[in-house]
């Protein structure tokens, strides 16, 4: 858009100079940067000095990909696929391990995998913490107001989600969001649209996207608004331009999605053949997840509830599921909610329209989280794919957090500077107490000196597996746990996975023999699915399952994991397994070899004197291919499951691949993308003035820092 005139423009540039001296940037980012990092310290020390998290999602779900992933690309090789959970499953499509997200492939492809998890934890609620402090001051208040609205955003809400991952890393980039559309108003410099593309893409890129769908709506919300009725100078002066504003940030968001479409185009596959590829079917709830309206009491009376396991699924509201305390926390800290009272009943921030605008958004939000809109909502798109209402309390938690420190700010204003520094001081330290204290009531993770994930090198049983000398399959309970000591395991615990695992006809037959011996339809199912493992916390009955007993003993990964810190583990063979390779017609002197089996390629020395079917006990999903001798052969489904090709009489080599047609078609989408962004970005950099729009020079408030170069 457009600059001001040279001599308007110097002009402009010396007023900022003298209300804003050059050393107020780096002085204000210092004191951000060191309140962040400091806080993380504070309420997550024993992530920094190496300790890690167990609990909630994090052994069942979250340690297992990330596990895999590190293991793949610290051996070279940029995984596609995960062969270890079940039978397999596209890695990139399920997305929550997040293969595309930068921050992500430089943590594990470089560090442990705990550290890189450690890190990429911290690392977001310094990110959150900084973000929110720049929203506020963008907003042209002072350091004390952008402190307060950071401590609360990112430790009124993200604390008690740690077992949550995708919640510490989508809420982050929400205040940038909301920076990007306020520096963009007071300044009309392309950079800020720009960059408000690539922080909609760093929330989309994560995976499971449920709250880049909640900051979209927001902006859908906050940007007309922000033009139309809640107006300040900034907006005035785009009057004459908020076709070309409105036009500008679309192109930002729909570029997004062009940047995220090497993770977008992967997972939309997934979704057609998943459990969720019809609304409500199976696993999926949307309602899940919600804040039972009685349960809103806790803002103002945590003592009430958090000591105590509430039974959050009494007087469930109309198309609501379950829900847990986690999902349901919504706290703000009795500080700002004190705040908040005071600078409404003062009028301290209500005069400031983007105030109340943040106000109403944020009310908003809070009417969703019960869930009783769910009845309308679920035919609208987007809200009847993704679950939890309840997620919807983090625009209110962030409205709150941006009031509170404005009120502070407003409370202050005219006591003496020792008595500042004091109350200040006194309020922010009671909040960081009262946030640690209720964070430690409602989580289900905790923070250890000495994770199982880092006893990998210890594990028995990972020693077992790898002397085996052919891949092995588990069933065990706990699942995908057990395969973090490298071994494939089902039953599978998946957000969104492929429709076989949860289909009655095709899964294991219910209910599973973990405590009950197993019906013969049962046994038939492992053998099958080349189970070769049995991994128990019983013994088992020997004349009720074909089992071999290996191995009885405690193991430094898998007990502790399952809190089994006295009881043994019982690991078996199960006999009669076709293993991970098998022929349909088995005869003398037929040979099926695994020469390598990698995440996206699986190559087989096979030798068959009669012309038979090489079945190869992995997923049957799109994008696999199989080339026999070099040549594209015909894959075949077997069992409804499983793949398999038919081979002539002779010796063969068999090679599989996975070439995914939607990463491919979404990776060019990427590229071309972010080579059309950094051509913009580089062509309004060197060459301004053939983009200017004619406009009135913009005053900019002595808060907001600006540089003369786009």
């Amino acid at each position: 858009m457009s600059h001001p005139s040279k001599k308007s423009k110097k002009k402009t540039d010396s007023h900022r100079l003298e209300e804003s001296p050059p050393q107020s940037a780096p002085w204000f980012a210092g004191m951000i940067l060191v309140a962040a990092i400091g806080l993380t310290w504070i309420f997550w020390g024993g992530l920094w000095s190496g300790g890690g998290l167990i609990g909630g999602d994090l052994y069942t779900y979250f340690f297992p990909q990330k596990s895999f992933f590190a293991e793949r690309l610290q051996a070279g090789e940029f995984p596609l696929w995960n062969s270890n959970i079940g039978h397999g499953f596209p890695l990139v499509a399920e997305s929550q391990t997040g293969a595309f997200y930068p921050i992500n492939y430089f943590a594990y492809r470089f560090l442990p995998v705990n550290t890189a998890y450690n890190f990429v934890q911290i690392l977001h609620y310094i990110l959150a913490f900084v973000f929110t402090a720049l929203y506020v001051k963008r907003l042209g208040y002072s350091v004390v107001a952008a402190l307060f609205a950071g401590l609360v955003y990112t430790y009124g809400w993200f604390p008690s989600r740690i077992c949550l991952e995708w919640a510490i890393i989508g809420g982050a980039w929400l205040p940038l969001t909301l920076w990007c559309v306020e520096s963009f108003f007071q300044t009309r410099y392309w950079r800020y649209p720009i960059l408000l593309c690539f922080a909609l893409a760093m929330q989309i890129l994560p995976g499971h996207f449920n709250l880049a769908f909640i900051t979209q709506l927001m902006l859908l919300v906050y940007i007309p608004a922000r033009i139309w009725f809640s107006r300040d100078e900034s907006t005035d002066q785009l009057r004459p331009y908020r076709r070309r504003t409105i036009i500008l940030l679309l192109v930002a968001f729909i570029s997004a999605y062009g940047l995220s479409a090497v993770q977008l185009g992967p997972t939309w596959e997934l979704k057609q053949l998943s459990q969720r590829a019809e609304v409500g079917e199976r696993s999926h709830q949307p309602g899940y997840g919600h804040i039972p309206v009685w349960y809103l009491s806790q803002v103002v009376a945590p003592w009430a509830w958090y000591p105590y396991e509430v039974n959050l699924d009494a007087g469930l509201a109309p198309g609501t599921d379950a829900t847990n305390q986690v999902e349901a926390h919504l706290y703000f800290g009795i500080a700002a909610v004190l705040l908040l009272i005071f600078g409404t009943w003062r009028k301290a921030w209500t005069g400031d329209r983007r105030l109340v605008l943040l106000a109403v958004i944020g009310g908003l939000a809070l009417l969703y989280t019960p869930g009783w809109f769910l009845p309308l909502t679920k035919y609208l798109p987007g809200f009847s794919f993704f679950t939890g209402p309840g997620r919807y309390g983090i625009v209110t938690t962030f409205a709150v957090a941006v009031i509170a420190g404005v009120s502070l700010e407003r409370l202050i204003v005219n006591w003496n500077s020792t008595i500042k520094i004091v109350a200040v001081s006194v309020i922010c330290l009671f909040t960081i107490a009262d946030f640690w204290v209720v964070s430690r009531y409602v989580t289900y993770a905790a923070v250890i000196p000495n994770p199982p994930i880092k006893q990998l090198q210890n594990s028995a049983l990972r020693k077992i597996v790898q002397e085996y000398g052919k891949p092995v399959r588990l069933f065990a309970p706990g699942a995908n746990l057990p395969t973090l000591i490298g071994v494939a395991s089902t039953p599978v615990y998946l957000g969104i996975g492929p429709e076989q695992y949860f289909d009655p006809e095709l899964a294991m037959p219910q209910p599973l023999p973990f405590k009950e011996p197993p019906t013969a339809a049962q046994i038939e199912w492992l053998q099958k699915a080349g189970v070769t493992h049995i991994l128990s916390q019983h013994p088992l009955d020997l004349n009720q399952w074909p089992a071999k007993p290996i191995w009885s003993d405690f193991d430094a990964v898998i007990n502790p994991a399952w809190g089994r810190f006295d009881e043994p583990l019982y690991f078996y063979e199960l006999q009669g397994s076709r293993g991970r390779l098998a022929w349909a017609q088995p005869v003398a002197d037929q040979s099926a070899t695994l020469k390598e089996y990698r995440a996206n390629e699986v190559i087989i020395e096979a030798d068959t004197p009669t012309e038979d079917t090489l079945i190869l006990t992995d997923l049957y999903y799109p994008g696999w291919k199989v080339y026999v001798d070099g040549q594209p052969a015909q894959l075949e489904l077997i069992d409804g499951m499983y793949r398999g090709v038919k081979l002539a009489a002779g010796k063969h080599e068999v090679i599989w691949t996975y070439q995914s047609g939607w990463f491919l078609i979404g990776a060019i989408v990427s590229c071309v993308t972010l080579l059309i962004l950094l051509m913009i970005a580089h062509f309004r950099f060197w060459h301004p003035i053939l983009h200017q729009m004619k406009s009135r020079t913009i005053e900019v408030k002595p808060d907001s820092i600006q540089t003369k170069k786009k």
